[in-house]
């Protein structure tokens, strides 16, 4: 059985075609980021744009990888959401007009759902475990237990990449922030700067614009002395540029912001996806999205819960971004479940894990 995957949820444009449940014989990405960093995050428009222009190449490169034709298809898993709602029109149209014209059938996917089973290609699934999912829009903890997934708890302002990407542009770095961070944090003093922990009533939520704020803080403060916490007020004036910034903090201190930025958001994620395994009492932890490719998160929670008797599952770097393989892998589990979607399906910006 071949099954077409479609996903354009955000700023990438991707097809992928899968035979049975793990052979990926193609998965093509067109990815519009260089037209977003000047602006220094992703601007809605272009991205809906750019995913009208490429879906029709991206398909048929798509299907010529593969070596079979669009009637070949037997199948075809679209993101339905969650996402841009103008990026996510262009992959669902696409996908009910194709589906329409060779007469198969159609299953609208959340993509969220998607990043998990990214982990599982050529691998049984765990019975039981707890997903951490964290991505440029979102951060949660799920549970999955018999192909059900389960919502335990999410942020309640800023996701962990969309922190990542603006602590970045308060510091002068440029988009996307999150790689740029992670490698200035190598090379600098994670204990440089204690971040207060969010004070939260839910036990798995998650909060990031106090510690965005916090460093925002720091930075307008921060003059050429020894300690930014030390240092009288001098705030960002209207004509100080990235430059400008990098200048006045100074490469030292910026790779000491970026070491203790990220230690505590990791710090918080990899204590949370624990608890939450302890809770439920499973032995796996499944992650996906984009910030799944965080070093440091990779480290640390692995570490961390080794001691502990936990299996921690990251995708491979190239299925941590949005991608159309694991729409497809997510669509034909959902069809073999028997779910259909109908051909007045659309888009949905806010989709939440059922």
């Amino acid at each position: 059985m071949l099954t077409l995957g479609i996903e354009t949820s955000c700023d990438e444009t991707s097809c992928a075609v899968l035979k049975g449940k793990d052979t990926i014989l193609s998965n093509i990405v067109s990815s519009s980021l260089f037209r977003h960093k000047k602006f220094g995050g992703v601007v809605p428009e272009i991205a809906s744009r750019h995913c009208m222009e490429q879906i029709e190449c991206v398909f048929h490169e798509a299907v010529r990888q593969a070596h079979c034709k669009p009637s070949d298809l037997d199948l075809i898993a679209v993101t339905q959401g969650p996402g841009l709602i103008g990026s996510l029109l262009v992959g669902v149209a696409f996908a009910k007009s194709l589906a329409y014209q060779l007469g198969i059938p159609l299953v609208g996917v959340n993509h969220m759902e998607a990043h998990l089973v990214a982990n599982f290609f050529g691998t049984p699934e765990p019975k039981r475990f707890i997903g951490l999912l964290v991505s440029g829009g979102h951060t949660m903890l799920t549970f999955s237990e018999k192909g059900k997934i389960h919502i335990l708890g999410e942020t309640i302002d800023d996701a962990v990449g969309e922190a990542y990407d603006k602590v970045a542009k308060i510091m002068g770095l440029s988009y996307p922030g999150g790689p740029i961070i992670d490698k200035l944090a190598r090379e600098g003093n994670p204990r440089a700067v204690h971040f207060t922990r969010p004070k939260q009533e839910a036990r798995f939520g998650f909060s990031f614009s106090g510690v965005k704020t916090a460093v925002l803080y720091l930075v307008q403060g921060f003059k050429k002395t020894p300690s930014p916490l030390s240092s009288p007020p001098c705030k960002r004036g209207r004509g100080e540029g990235e430059g400008a910034i990098k200048k006045r903090l100074g490469v030292s201190t910026i790779k000491d912001l970026a070491a203790s930025f990220q230690h505590a958001v990791i710090g918080w994620l990899v204590e949370k996806a624990i608890d939450a395994a302890e809770f439920k009492k499973v032995k796996d932890i499944v992650v996906g999205g984009g910030v799944s490719a965080n070093s440091y998160l990779r480290e640390k929670l692995t570490r961390d819960a080794a001691a502990k008797g936990i299996k921690v599952w990251f995708p491979p770097f190239e299925f941590s971004t949005d991608n159309a393989a694991m729409i497809a892998r997510r669509g034909f589990e959902l069809y073999q479940r028997g779910k259909r979607s109908k051909l007045n399906m659309t888009g949905d910006p806010g989709l939440t894990i059922s």
